[in-house]
């Protein structure tokens, strides 16, 4: 079973019980690959003996006609897929970041909906629906092929927990399957970026990559859409030379000091600027800078994995590697605790645990 591309059409392979294989096409476009990936993951489920009415991912906001019938005699208790249609049109009203919402409403479409969608809520069991979920998605690839990470299945078991939470919350459902779940340690992803190699990467970025990433750099911004391109020239004082952050994740705001000559290239920017964004591209405002960056890493001969949010992880090691005060460094993070900054960045702290044991006093031995 497996999807793949033939003169640009969306096909997908499979064997029937005899070991036959077939080759079904979908057509071009966006639509059809959604169709595919539909297909695909329902023969897979039908293989391991799930059976799941076909539900179209067009029409996901609402109930399959063919479902209907099945769910007359529940005395309106909600299924998984309308309790998440509650929790969609919550979670717009509530401040969550447009980012969260499209991968909510993403994963549903091309995954949770198949599985359990038409299963009610409140008849559902931590072993028989929550974990056969998790053992599906992680036993068999992603769209990409690929088996998904640790961290991957947590944050999907995340946005299980916050709609079945939100269910018991809001009086609609009494079951929240998702307790009693202990998260597996997930393995910490090594940074090596480095400034020389951010340099290598600067002279082989597209000229608005290279100024986001330079940008990033000095003030330590989340790297997508939330924090460093929602930046906007009025979030700058020019007098104070600080920047005023705003971070959805945190619902705070956080002041970041910017030095004189770094205040100077912003000035220069922004008389050469086009609109109100700090990172624009063509006179618009730039809805990500992740391909650009990867590209550019790649034109620069960088071998190992790096990502765009590394600069925000070596503005933070740099600072503390030169001695920063560590509640300092995490206010300009705008993390939530000192302890969460001290977890990720203390190894940056060079020589703080010896200097420590620097300071105890000899024992004088009779």
């Amino acid at each position: 079973m497996g999807i793949y591309q033939r003169e640009g059409r969306w096909m997908v392979f499979y064997k029937d019980e005899t070991g036959k294989r077939f080759d079904k096409s979908f057509g071009r476009g966006d639509e059809a690959q959604e169709k595919a990936h539909q297909f695909d993951m329902n023969i897979k489920l039908k293989k391991r003996g799930i059976e799941v009415p076909e539900v179209n991912i067009a029409e996901s906001s609402g109930l399959d006609p063919e479902v209907v019938g099945q769910l007359r005699d529940r005395d309106g208790r909600l299924t998984f897929k309308e309790l998440t249609g509650k929790y969609l049109k919550h979670v717009e009203v509530s401040g969550k970041s447009k980012k969260y919402l499209k991968m909510v409403r993403l994963l549903c479409d091309n995954m949770f909906y198949h599985l359990i969608g038409n299963k009610i809520v409140d008849d559902m069991t931590y072993y028989d629906d929550f974990m056969a979920v998790m053992t599906f998605l992680k036993d068999n690839p992603g769209s990409k092929g690929l088996l998904r990470s640790q961290s991957t299945l947590n944050r999907y078991g995340d946005y299980l927990n916050a709609i079945f939470n939100f269910g018991v919350q809001m009086k609609l459902t009494t079951v929240n399957p998702v307790v009693g779940r202990k998260k597996i340690k997930e393995v910490p992803r090594e940074v090596k970026l480095n400034v020389e190699d951010v340099k290598k990467i600067m002279d082989h970025a597209d000229d608005h990559v290279k100024w986001a990433m330079e940008v990033n750099f000095n003030l330590g911004l989340r790297s997508g859409e939330s924090e460093l391109l929602a930046l906007k020239w009025e979030h700058i004082d020019f007098d104070k030379r600080e920047v005023t952050a705003y971070a959805p994740k945190t619902r705070t705001k956080r002041l970041i000091p910017i030095s004189e000559a770094f205040a100077q290239k912003l000035k220069l920017k922004m008389e050469e600027g086009h609109s109100e964004y700090v990172i624009e591209f063509k006179g618009r405002g730039v809805l990500s800078i992740a391909k650009g960056f990867r590209h550019a890493a790649i034109r620069a001969g960088i071998t190992y994995p790096v990502r765009m949010y590394d600069l925000r992880h070596l503005f933070a090691s740099t600072m503390l590697a030169k001695g920063a005060d560590l509640a300092a460094v995490s206010k300009l993070m705008g993390h939530a605790s000192i302890k969460m900054t001290a977890d990720v960045y203390y190894h940056a702290m060079h020589g703080e645990k010896e200097r420590a044991i620097g300071l105890l006093p000899e024992l004088a031995v009779a």
